[in-house]
């Protein structure tokens, strides 16, 4: 009996975690625009050519995740951080040279995709997330990771696939973070 209500605790909290992040709802703008804001939990605004976030968008204060990806945002609003709710962000392929500071301002984000920018380095603030878990940076070109990293106990998964380090500065981040799984290409003669 012990053993049922243990099997059954289990599955109900994997379908807990896996519903609040994953199974929310997606709206698109057009559908969410002239809503009320406090009822919508996740909007997607992929491939809408964006250049600058519509200022409507920081009203949606209870967004638990938000895909601005494969636009052309260059930067975030000051403002952004009113999104505080957040847990996932999807910025990945924009045109973002910088890391977003605004991001570190989020401390509900659990998984971060920037993967597809220019971003070469990531600022020390990025330990205000204690709540990270997923980093998708694949194929953005940072010249190191941040020392901050290792202070991110709930850090569990690093995409930088897209990004040849060598074996020295592989093997280094992997013996730092060995409670994360890190995902690099096969290493070369490269960045060290």
């Amino acid at each position: 009996m012990m053993r049922k209500i243990v099997v059954l605790f289990l599955i109900l909290l994997l379908f807990s975690n896996t519903y609040s992040q994953n199974n929310l709802k997606t709206y698109t703008w057009e559908e969410v625009k002239d809503v009320n804001p406090d009822t919508i939990l996740s909007i997607t605004f992929e491939k809408n050519k964006l250049d600058s976030i519509p200022i409507d968008l920081l009203k949606f204060i209870n967004l638990k995740k938000l895909d601005l990806s494969k636009n052309k945002l260059t930067h975030l609003p000051d403002s952004f951080i009113n999104l505080k709710q957040l847990e996932i962000l999807d910025l990945g392929k924009n045109k973002f040279s910088e890391f977003p500071s605004e991001i570190c301002k989020l401390t509900h984000l659990k998984k971060l995709v920037l993967n597809r920018n220019d971003i070469t380095t990531i600022p020390y603030l990025i330990i205000n997330l204690t709540e990270l878990e997923t980093l998708d940076i694949w194929d953005t070109p940072l010249i190191s990771f941040p020392e901050q990293f290792v202070s991110m106990k709930n850090l569990k998964y690093i995409d930088v696939r897209g990004v040849t380090y060598g074996p020295t500065y592989q093997k280094k981040w992997k013996e730092k973070l060995p409670w994360v799984k890190i995902d690099f290409d096969a290493p070369c003669n490269c960045i060290e």
